[in-house]
């Protein structure tokens, strides 16, 4: 009986199989190293594009959309002998946001405009880079340079966007697990009640900038079939349109970026504020407790 390969996904019928999308990148190893593998793309600006590592890194998936959905590799072979790696062309994605849902593979950074890069490999110290340049697709025909230099803006704008909305949802939820844990061991000692209550009270003024930054309730990657979606999903499907093919952002996609990014900051700025008062005012009632205090990763806090 024929077995599947383990690298070969389920096939809804009879289809072959695609050359891998991107830039071929090959390598070779005389012995299998022991270090990280680390490849990096840089732009002709010596930018860094993207970052990609031999060091697999476990992260949340979502169930896919379909059987034979194909998804990005982001763990570099390092094996000895010959390595082959199709970098997508794409820069580097925004920080994901743990057991996040989207209906489609997510967000993913924007396509690299044609120009000239450079690949460099380092292993155990050692470094070696050689040229690359991407040209466009010769059947694609009036585009100006410009036109895609414009739409590559965009999609950056909307890349960095996501950035700052998933790096608030884990923050937030970083704040509300530790008050939830709070509850956990002290909800059997009377002397904390007036400090859980004002726990609840903070979490409540943190569960409306969840709220609007992410929809909740997205428990499955369909699940914007019954629920509205929220400002990380209406971004990502505002990324898609604008790359959708080889065209300058029209007036439109510019104006929904401006009043998505604008409802972004409202509620950046309201986590802003709980972060500098509200959150350091409740962490003076946890000291005279003597408990540890909330500490939020990266803020100081």
């Amino acid at each position: 009986m024929h077995k599947a390969r383990p690298d070969q996904v389920e096939k809804r019928g009879p289809v072959g199989e695609n050359p891998p999308p991107g830039v071929i990148l090959n390598y070779y190893f005389k012995s299998a190293p022991k270090d990280e593998v680390k490849l990096e793309i840089l732009d002709a600006n010596g930018k860094l594009v993207r970052t990609l590592s031999s060091k697999e890194k476990k992260e949340f998936e979502q169930p896919p959309e379909w059987p034979d959905q194909v998804k990005e590799v982001t763990t570099i072979p390092a094996n000895a002998g010959m390595n082959r790696y199709a970098w997508n062309l794409r820069w580097e994605p925004p920080t994901k946001i743990p057991g996040a849902f989207y209906s489609g593979t997510g967000p993913q950074g924007p396509i690299a405009l044609p120009g000239k890069y450079t690949v460099k490999l380092t292993v155990g110290g050692q470094s070696r880079t050689q040229p690359l340049e991407l040209i466009n697709d010769p059947r694609v025909k009036n585009v100006k340079p410009e036109d895609l230099q414009s739409q590559f803006e965009l999609a950056m704008q909307v890349r960095n966007a996501n950035e700052d909305l998933h790096r608030a949802v884990n923050q937030v939820r970083t704040m509300r697990g530790e008050l939830k844990a709070m509850h956990t061991r002290f909800d059997d000692d009377s002397k904390m009640k007036s400090l859980l209550e004002q726990a609840d009270a903070l979490d409540k003024k943190m569960a409306p900038v969840e709220e609007t930054l992410i929809q909740v309730n997205m428990k499955g990657s369909e699940a914007n079939l019954a629920f509205p979606n929220m400002l990380n999903e209406q971004l990502d499907s505002l990324s898609a349109a604008v790359q959708s093919g080889d065209a300058p952002p029209t007036k439109q996609q510019v104006e929904v970026f401006k009043l998505l990014r604008g409802q972004l900051d409202q509620q950046l700025t309201a986590w802003k504020q709980l972060v500098s008062t509200d959150i350091p005012a409740f962490n003076q009632a946890v000291k005279a407790a003597n408990i540890p205090a909330l500490y939020l990763p990266g803020t100081g806090e």
